[in-house]
């Protein structure tokens, strides 16, 4: 039982704070805010990232975390009292977490090649 409880409560958490920190990342990039109609008078605006990007981003979030606590509480098992397990899987979740928040963030911000710096100079330099 007290497995049981430790792994729901840190899994409700996990999800919580994933799907938290998901919709944040990506209704705060600048992908987002241009199809939310975030450009100049509204132009390029596309609302259906809301049905297609939104909830796809949303599940991610909720399920990623949470699986990663209960996949490693469950690849440990039961060795070791149950904080040094629940403390190897909030680490591992975190691990995770940071890598996956990393990731959307790295696909909703994308790069702009004109202001990318090589040596110093901008790529818009070097084409006058």
């Amino acid at each position: 039982m007290e497995q049981r409880d430790a792994a729901g409560y840190g899994g409700c958490a996990a999800a919580a704070l994933g799907a938290a920190t998901a919709l944040y990342v990506w209704g705060s990039s600048g992908r987002t805010q241009r199809h939310l109609g975030a450009g100049f008078e509204g132009h390029g605006r596309d609302l259906s990232v809301l049905w297609t990007e939104l909830p796809l981003v949303l599940l991610a979030g909720i399920l990623i975390p949470p699986l990663t606590w209960l996949l490693t509480l469950r690849l440990l098992g039961r060795r070791g009292p149950l904080r040094y397990r629940a403390l190897v899987a909030a680490v591992c979740t975190a691990g995770v977490f940071a890598a996956a928040t990393w990731g959307l963030h790295t696909w909703a911000n994308p790069h702009n090649p004109d202001h990318i710096r090589l040596s110093g100079a901008l790529v818009s330099d070097l084409d006058e």
